[in-house]
């Protein structure tokens, strides 16, 4: 069996539609958790206190979530998609390396202006309606009006190769083996819990012009 037709095989290519929303559900919602976990880890370590991160009050950044959701929509993961073709055509050594070395440096790139992309739309959205900076990068050399800068694209570029590569594929084969109950379930929690949060903190910033901070 050849790569492409091995990925073709995978278990979460082989799913209904409905199982495979729920899949990407859950790994939004996972990776915006986990987002929310390094992001508060991070400011500890560098302020030395609780620094609330994110506008839900729950712990979610769907920043991250939907960032990498966006970048699977366009670009898939790199052991699917246009890049396992790409890495499959030389035939020596040397040329698989240099094919699957390009298709991880393209990958990255590609990722990383989609999620600065959808950083800078979502930070100028929040700042200019309703006056809210979630994140503030203007102290950084080569920034966009605060809103994006070079330093954290590359890393956006790096995160998302090891997240997708290592994380989100085979989390998604994982998943694909779970009962359809199971799926629907997990998937129906998180996407109520994050919206019904989401909606409430939209409606605290509509009627009192900040943000609701529980602590």
């Amino acid at each position: 069996m050849d790569t492409i037709t091995a990925v073709q095989t995978e278990p979460y290519g082989r799913q209904s539609v409905g199982r495979k929303l729920c899949i990407l559900t859950i790994l939004a919602a996972l990776f915006s958790l986990l987002g929310w976990v390094a992001e508060t880890v991070l400011f500890l370590i560098k302020r030395g206190h609780f620094v609330d991160r994110g506008l839900l009050t729950l712990p979610f950044c769907p920043m991250y979530g939907l960032s990498m959701l966006a970048v699977y929509a366009v670009l898939r993961t790199p052991q699917t998609g246009i890049w396992v073709k790409i890495a499959a055509l030389p035939k020596t050594r040397a040329g698989k390396f240099a094919a699957v070395a390009t298709c991880v440096l393209l990958y990255a790139a590609a990722a990383a202006l989609l999620a600065s992309l959808f950083e800078y739309i979502t930070g100028a959205f929040y700042d200019n309606k309703f006056g809210v900076r979630l994140w503030n990068y203007r102290n950084k050399e080569n920034n966009i009006h605060g809103y994006v800068c070079l330093k954290y694209t590359l890393v956006w570029g790096a995160l998302s190769v090891a997240a997708m590569g290592l994380v989100w594929h085979p989390l998604q084969n994982v998943l694909a083996r779970a009962k359809t109950a199971v799926l629907v379930t997990s998937a129906v929690l998180l996407f109520t819990a994050i919206s019904a949060d989401f909606v409430f903190n939209m409606i605290y910033l509509f009627t009192q012009d900040t943000r609701f901070l529980p602590w």
